[in-house]
C-alpha cells in the first residue's frame, strides 16, 4: 500500500507529456522525404570491438533467390516494387529442382527493400534492428529477452556525459546516487547495483556498485545497459539489478581520422581529449589511442573541498591476419585523485525544505549503562554523543563534510584485453577473451568520520573460451531422404526446419588482493558544519586494550593501524578486511531453438566452481582472535572455502508480427556476498555463497513506423540478498530483498534531423528482516530535530525492528526524455529532462525528500572539420537533493548522517576539432 501512495502526481505528469509529446512527433511530417535508414543494425558488443572480414555485398552475389523470394522482414508493401524491365536478369540453365521450369523463365534478382534511412551508424540511436552481444552471440535487441538500452556515443556527447549517474538521462530504470562520499563506480539499475563488464568480461574490484575504478567514458564507442541479473555467458558478480557492457573505442581501418577537444566551465570545470587511429598496414593491422585529462569538474568543484583529477589513456590495436582470423587488442591506463562529495550531516525536515541547518557544538559521550562522560571520547556500540543543541541557520548548500586536507582518495587502475576470434566455417566460430586488471586504491576519510578503505593491490585475470555454432535441423528427416524429397515436400520440411544458436565454453578467473577497511565508530552528527572541523575533537581510537575493557567488551571493535600506511586503521570480522586468493571454473552452455518465425526458445545454464582462500589481512594481531571466544565471539582465523553455484535461465519468446515480439525469462542463480573490492572475508560463513537469486520478467517490444520508432515494455519480480552494515564480530550481514516494477522504454527517428528517447520505470523493493534476530543496523534511527526534542544522544549505533521495510533512500517513479533536432546547416539542439518521485530517507519514513526534475541543454554547431557545443545544466535552478546512499547498498545505515543538495544551474562549453 505504501508504493500506491509513492506515485507521485508530478511523475505521472511528466509521463503524460512525454506521451503528449510523442503523439504530435507522429503527426508532424520532415521537410523532404528521406530515403530509410539501415536495418541491417550495428555489430554486437564483442562482434563490434572485432575487426570483420570483408563480405560480399547483396548486389555482387551470384546466386538465385529462392522461388517466391518473400519480401526482406519489416519491410512494407508500399515500399517493395518488382525488377524494372530493362533490368531484367540474365537466364539460367536450370538444374536440380530447377529443371522442371521452362527453359527461359528469366530468374528475378534479389529485391533491395530498405525500411529505414541509411544513417551513418553513429547516428543512429533507434534500438530496433541493432544488434547486441549481451546474451552471447549477436541478437537484434529487438529478439532479445530482456531489456536492452543502447546508449551510443553520439548520445553520450549529447550531455558530454562523464560518470554512471550520468546514464539516468537514458535508461530510466538508471537513478542517480551518492553513496554516502565514496566513489561510485559503477550505475545503480532497478534499486540494485549493475555489474560492469569491458567487451563481456568481468570488471572487478567493486561492491554494492562503490569503491571500484570510475569508469572512463571516453574509452568507449557505445554502452549496452541491460536490467535484470547478468546473462550465462558472461558470469555473475553479486545480485545485480542489471549490468553494463562497455563497447570499448574501435581501430579505424579505412583511413587515418581523429579529433581533438576542450571542455571548459563554471566551477572550475575543465577537460581535454585527444581520439585518433588508422591504418598501419592496409585492410591487416589498425589501431587507436584516446587521451582523456581532467583537473575539475563542476559536480565535484560546486563544493567545498571536492576535486576531480583525471589522467587516461587507452588504446586498441586490431588486427586482421588472416581472413578467417580477427584479433583485438585494448589497453588503459587511469590514475584518479579526487576528494568526494559527502554533502550536509543532520538531516532533517528543515534543511531539506528550507536549507536550516540544526546547529549544536559536542557536549560528551556516553558509555554503559548509559553513564555520561563529558569531553572527547568514543561511545561504544548503543551509546551514542552528546550535543548541547543550538538554533536553527541557514547554510550553504556547498557546505561539505569532507571539507578537509586530510581527506582524498587515489585510484591506479590498469587493464589489458585480447579477443580472438577464430572463423572455422560459415556456423561455427571459436571466440577466446581474456582481461587482465591491477588497482590499487586508498581512500582516506579520517574526518569527519573515521573510515578508511585501503587496497595496496589487487590482480585479477579472467579468460572465456566460447563455441558458437548455428545449424538448422528437421525433426524425423533421415539423410538418405534427401533423393526422394519433392518440391512440395522441400516445402513443407521448410515450415518445419528448426534454427539452433548454441554458445557453450568455459571460463578461468584467479584473482588476488589485500583489503583494508575501518567504519564502526563514525560520529558524524557531533560534527557543527557551521564551525571549522578540526583534530581536537576527533573520536578517539580504540586500543585494543579499551576494545576488551567492561566499556567495550569485544576485541573486534580494536582499531589496528594499517601496515605502511600512518595514521590509519582498521577493524577485522567487517566483512570487509581480508588478505584473500581465489579461482573460480565455469562451465557454461546457452542454446537457442527458433521452432518458427514466430516462436523461440533459450535455454541456458552455468555453473561457477569457486575455490577460495582467505586471511585476516597482514599485521592483524593474533591476540585479537585470541580473546575472542572469552567474549563470546567466534574466533577470527583463515579459511578455505570450495564452493559451487548454479545458474539456469529460460527465456520463450513469440513473435506474432515481424514487428513485435514478446518474451518471459525466468532466472534463478546463487551469488556470493562480497568484500569491499570485489573479493571474500575469512569471516564469511558457507551460506553467504549460496545466496538464492530469482527474477521473473516478461515484456514486449515493437519495431513501428517503417522501424524508425522502438518501444521497450517490460514487468518484473526479482528476488535477492543484499549486504548489510554490522558492527564487527555482528551475526548479519545480508538480508533477503524483493523488488517489483515496470519499465517502458523508447527511441523515434522519423529522419537525420531529429531523434527523440523517453521512458519511465517504476521500482518498489523491500527488506525482508521479518522472522530475523535483529533488524537493520542504523548509525542514528531519527532525525537531529528529534534527537533535540527529546534530548537523545545521536550516533548510538543501534538495531532497528526485524521488520520488512520498504527501501530506504529510493524513489519509486523515473522518467526521462531527450531531444535533439539538427538543421541541415549544422546548428542543433538538444534537450533532455529527468524526474524521479519523493523518496523517505529513514526507516522512520518521516523525514522526506520531494519530487524533483531537471530540465538541460545543448546547443551546438557541427562542421566537416569542427564542432561547439554550449551545455546548459538545471535551467530550472530546481532546488533538489540526494539521500547519502540508495535503498540496497550497505551504506544506508547512515541516512541519517549523510544528505547530498544537488548543483544549481551551471554551464560548460565544448570545442572540437576533427582531422
Amino acid at each position: 500500500m505504501v508504493y500506491l501512495k509513492e506515485i507521485n502526481p508530478f511523475a505521472l505528469g511528466v509521463f503524460l507529456f512525454v506521451t503528449f509529446f510523442f503523439s504530435l512527433s507522429l503527426f508532424s511530417q520532415p521537410s523532404k522525404e528521406l530515403p530509410p535508414p539501415n536495418t541491417q543494425g550495428k555489430p554486437s558488443a564483442e562482434e563490434s570491438q572485432l575487426p570483420s572480414t570483408e563480405q560480399p555485398s547483396q548486389q555482387e552475389s551470384t546466386e538465385p533467390p529462392p522461388e517466391n523470394h518473400p519480401p526482406t522482414e519489416g519491410a512494407h508493401p508500399e515500399e517493395i516494387s518488382p525488377t524494372p524491365p530493362s533490368e531484367t536478369a540474365p537466364t539460367v540453365p536450370p538444374s536440380g529442382p530447377e529443371a522442371k521450369l521452362p527453359p527461359n523463365l528469366p530468374i528475378l534478382l534479389p529485391i533491395s527493400v530498405t525500411a529505414q534511412e541509411e544513417l551513418p551508424e553513429e547516428e543512429n540511436v533507434v534500438s530496433t534492428n541493432e544488434e547486441t552481444g549481451v546474451l552471447g552471440p549477436a541478437m537484434k535487441i529487438i529478439e532479445t529477452p530482456r531489456t536492452v538500452q543502447v546508449v551510443t556515443r553520439q548520445e553520450m556527447n549529447t550531455i558530454n556525459a562523464q560518470s554512471v549517474n550520468d546514464l539516468a538521462a537514458f535508461t530510466p530504470g538508471v537513478n542517480p546516487t551518492q553513496m554516502t562520499g565514496s566513489p561510485v563506480a559503477e550505475p545503480v539499475i532497478r534499486g540494485l547495483p549493475a555489474t560492469t563488464y569491458r567487451n563481456g568480461m568481468l570488471v572487478g574490484f567493486s561492491q554494492s556498485a562503490q569503491w571500484g575504478p570510475l569508469m572512463n567514458m571516453n574509452a568507449y564507442d557505445n554502452l549496452d545497459v541491460v536490467t535484470g541479473p547478468v546473462s550465462i555467458v558472461y558470469g555473475p558478480q553479486e545480485l545485480a539489478g542489471g549490468f553494463a557492457n562497455e563497447v570499448t573505442k574501435q581501430p579505424y581501418f579505412d583511413k587515418f581520422r581523429g579529433n581533438a577537444s576542450y571542455t571548459v566551465g563554471m566551477y572550475s570545470t575543465n577537460m581535454w581529449n585527444i581520439d585518433l587511429g588508422g591504418p598501419v598496414i592496409k585492410d591487416k593491422l589498425a589501431y587507436r589511442f584516446d587521451y582523456f585529462g581532467q583537473d575539475g569538474y563542476a559536480p565535484y568543484n560546486y563544493y567545498d573541498g571536492a576535486y576531480l583529477q583525471r589522467q587516461c589513456f587507452y588504446l586498441n590495436i586490431g588486427a586482421k591476419p588472416y581472413e578467417n582470423l580477427s584479433i583485438d587488442f585494448n589497453t588503459e591506463l587511469d590514475l584518479n585523485h579526487l576528494n568526494t562529495v559527502a554533502g550536509l550531516n543532520r538531516p532533517t525536515q528543515s534543511l531539506i525544505d528550507n536549507d536550516l541547518y540544526q546547529t549544536g557544538t559536542w557536549a560528551g559521550w556516553y558509555g554503559p549503562p548509559g553513564v555520561f562522560h563529558p569531553g572527547i571520547g568514543t561511545a561504544p556500540p548503543g551509546a551514542g554523543y552528546a550535543v548541547n543543541w543550538g538554533p536553527l541557520v541557514p547554510i550553504s548548500r556547498r557546505t561539505n563534510l569532507f571539507a578537509n586536507p586530510e581527506n582524498a582518495t587515489n585510484q591506479t587502475y590498469y587493464v589489458a584485453q585480447a579477443i580472438e576470434n577464430l572463423k572455422i566455417n560459415d556456423n561455427l566460430s571459436l571466440v577466446n577473451n581474456s582481461l587482465f586488471e591491477y588497482f590499487s586504491t586508498l581512500i582516506d576519510q579520517a574526518i569527519p568520520s573515521t573510515f578508511w578503505a585501503i587496497l595496496p593491490s589487487g590482480y585479477d585475470f579472467d579468460d572465456r573460451l566460447e563455441l558458437r555454432a548455428q545449424f538448422d535441423t528437421l525433426p524425423g528427416k533421415k539423410e538418405t531422404d534427401s533423393l526422394k524429397e519433392t518440391a512440395e515436400e522441400s516445402t513443407k520440411a521448410h515450415s518445419l526446419l528448426l534454427h539452433h544458436m548454441i554458445d557453450a565454453g568455459i571460463e578461468f578467473r584467479y584473482f588476488s588482493d589485500t583489503e583494508y577497511s575501518g567504519v564502526w565508530h563514525s560520529p558524524i552528527n557531533i560534527w557543527n558544519l557551521t564551525q571549522p572541523l578540526t583534530y581536537s575533537n576527533f573520536s578517539p581510537i580504540v586500543s585494543f586494550a579499551a576494545a576488551t575493557s567492561p566499556l567495550f567488551q569485544n576485541p573486534y571493535l580494536t582499531d589496528i593501524p594499517v601496515p605502511g600506511h600512518p595514521g590509519m586503521y582498521y577493524n577485522v570480522f567487517n566483512y570487509l578486511s581480508t588478505a584473500d586468493t581465489f579461482s573460480t571454473l565455469s562451465p557454461f552452455y546457452q542454446h537457442q531453438i527458433n521452432f518458427t518465425d514466430q516462436w523461440s526458445l533459450m535455454l541456458a545454464g552455468r555453473m561457477n566452481a569457486f575455490f577460495v582462500q582467505a586471511s585476516p589481512p597482514p599485521g592483524t594481531p593474533a591476540e585479537i582472535s585470541q580473546a575472542a571466544p572469552s567474549f563470546g565471539l567466534p574466533p577470527y582465523t583463515s579459511t578455505s572455502m570450495n564452493i559451487v553455484q548454479p545458474e539456469l535461465t529460460i527465456s520463450p519468446s513469440y513473435k506474432p508480427f515481424p514487428w513485435m515480439t514478446s518474451y518471459f525469462t525466468f532466472f534463478y542463480g546463487q551469488t556470493t556476498l562480497l568484500s569491499q573490492f570485489g573479493s571474500f572475508a575469512p569471516e564469511f560463513p558457507s551460506a553467504y555463497y549460496h545466496q538464492n537469486n530469482f527474477l521473473y520478467e516478461v515484456g514486449t517490444k515493437f519495431s513501428l513506423l517503417h522501424d524508425k520508432l522502438f518501444l521497450g515494455i517490460s514487468g518484473y519480480y526479482q528476488t535477492g540478498y543484499i549486504p548489510a552494515q554490522v558492527i564487527p564480530g555482528g551475526p548479519i550481514a545480508t538480508t533477503q530483498i524483493a523488488i517489483k516494477g515496470a519499465q517502458l522504454n523508447a527511441n523515434y527517428q522519423p529522419n537525420k534531423n531529429f531523434w527523440l528517447n523517453f521512458g519511465y520505470a517504476f521500482i518498489a523493493g523491500q527488506e525482508l528482516w521479518q522472522g530475523l534476530p535483529l533488524g537493520p543496523l542504523a548509525s542514528q534511527p531519527y532525525s537531529s530535530s528529534v534527537a533535540k526534542l527529546y534530548g537523545l544522544p545521536v550516533d548510538p549505533l543501534v538495531n532497528e525492528s526485524p521488520l520488512n521495510y520498504p527501501f530506504i533512500g529510493f524513489p519509486h517513479n523515473y522518467g526521462n526524455i531527450m531531444a535533439t533536432y539538427k538543421f541541415d546547416n549544422g546548428l542543433g539542439i538538444s534537450l533532455w529532462a529527468l524526474a524521479e518521485s519523493g523518496n523517505f530517507i529513514f526507516y522512520t519514513y518521516s523525514t522526506r525528500i520531494p519530487s524533483w526534475y531537471t530540465l538541460n541543454a545543448r546547443i551546438f554547431y557541427s562542421s566537416k572539420r569542427w564542432e561547439a557545443s554550449l551545455y546548459l545544466y538545471n535551467i530550472t535552478n530546481e532546488h533538489y537533493w540526494l539521500p547519502g546512499a540508495p535503498g540496497f547498498s550497505a551504506a544506508r545505515f547512515m541516512n541519517y548522517d549523510y544528505i547530498v543538495p544537488q548543483l544549481p544551474f551551471w554551464i560548460q562549453g565544448s570545442l572540437t576539432i576533427f582531422f
